[in-house]
């Protein structure tokens, strides 16, 4: 059996073949004929593969095969041979059927691969069936040329090399070094608590969103993991109070108090921003093609865009909704770093505000975290 594997294998060892069929009709007539037919294909390495065909479309089929990645399905199967004839001399039969069905996308072929061993002593027969996929890259040619009662098909191979180097300059021209790309933000914040006028925040109403335009060149060419990543955020941060906490401007300064005649339900600070990163990533591929393990890192720097205080309370047995805008001094600048890590497309990020919230000696001293899921569009 493996010398029947190796002699279907050196089909590609040959880069043109002769074919001789037996009988005195011509090939054509007696494959359109009931009888079945036998072609001898001799390799260039003094080997031989012989087809047994029921009808002239079977031959005008075996064209359409992949062979080249066919092959290298089957040669899986040419260690488990050697396996069966270095434990038994009176090895068993191993016979490999694959039935072929076009992909959906007609990019790929369905192969069902059904292995069925007998052992002679026995008589005993086993099955597996195995179902992969193989791409269609490489096919071969077949020409049949008939002279009288000679039969002459030739089986040609497109040169490897060149067909190569045609894959490959057709994927230059389509591969860009930089793309765009969209990505949301999706977090929460929460203060570093630096300074002694300070506050505690509802963790999920202190919420961060970010809706990001992505501008990434990939540095080394087309397999290199390395990529800097640049682009817009405009981000919206939210500070949600606790303990009845609310935010006040008293003579040009601002303080976080507690209003004493109030029960405040909702007391929220919010800010909105557009951002500039500049990080430098790493991004690697699985085996399968997918993504897999990311991390990347780097500064930011940001502009507020507005900034207002929602309040909401019951006065009088009806409910209150306080929106008031102005800039609390809010920072107008700010900048931090931020980093991402991530594997399969899902990814983690976190953004520190190394500078104050609140302008210097202008308000509470803190800084912003915030933190949570990246996903990519």
């Amino acid at each position: 059996m493996k010398r029947i594997l190796l002699l279907v294998m050196a089909i590609f060892m040959a880069a043109a073949t002769g074919v001789s069929a037996k009988g005195g009709n011509t090939l054509k007539e007696r494959l359109n004929g009931t009888e079945q037919d036998t072609i001898v294909v001799k390799m260039a390495n003094g080997a031989t593969m012989i087809l047994h065909l029921e009808n002239i479309q079977q031959l005008q089929a075996f064209q359409n095969y992949s062979l080249d990645s066919l092959m290298r399905e089957l040669n899986k199967y040419v260690k488990r041979v050697d396996q069966m004839e270095g434990s038994n001399p009176e090895s068993k039969e191993m016979t490999v059927t694959f039935n072929k069905s076009e992909a959906q996308d007609g990019k790929a072929e369905h192969v069902t691969v059904t292995v069925q061993e007998q052992d002679p002593q026995t008589g005993e027969v086993r099955k597996e069936t195995h179902e992969v996929v193989i791409n269609k890259k490489f096919k071969i040619k077949v020409d049949v040329e008939e002279d009288g009662d000679n039969t002459h098909v030739n089986v040609d191979f497109p040169d490897r090399s060149t067909q190569d180097t045609a894959e490959e300059t057709a994927h230059e021209e389509v591969y860009k070094a930089t793309r765009t790309g969209f990505d949301v933000d999706l977090g929460f914040n929460t203060f570093t608590e630096q300074g002694q006028n300070t506050a505690d925040l509802k963790p999920w109403g202190s919420r961060y969103v970010s809706l990001n335009f992505r501008l990434k060149s990939q540095i080394g060419g087309q397999k290199s993991p390395f990529h800097l990543v640049s682009g817009l955020e405009f981000a919206f941060n939210n500070y949600m109070f606790e303990d009845n906490i609310i935010v006040q401007d008293i003579d040009n300064m601002t303080y976080f108090t507690v209003d004493p005649e109030r029960n405040y339900e909702k007391s929220k600070l919010t800010h909105s921003s557009v951002n500039l990163p500049l990080m430098a990533s790493l991004e690697f591929k699985r085996d399968n093609g997918k993504d897999g393990f990311s991390i990347g890192a780097g500064p930011f720097i940001g502009y507020r865009l507005g900034s207002h205080l929602k309040l909401k309370y019951e006065e009088e047995g009806k409910t209150q909704k306080d929106k008031i805008r102005d800039s609390f001094n809010l920072n107008d600048f700010q900048y931090g770093v931020e980093g991402v890590i991530g594997y399969g497309g899902v990814d983690l990020f976190a953004k520190y505000n190394m500078n104050n919230l609140f302008k210097n000696n202008r308000g509470p001293e803190e800084n912003v975290l915030s933190f949570g899921f990246r996903l990519l569009y």
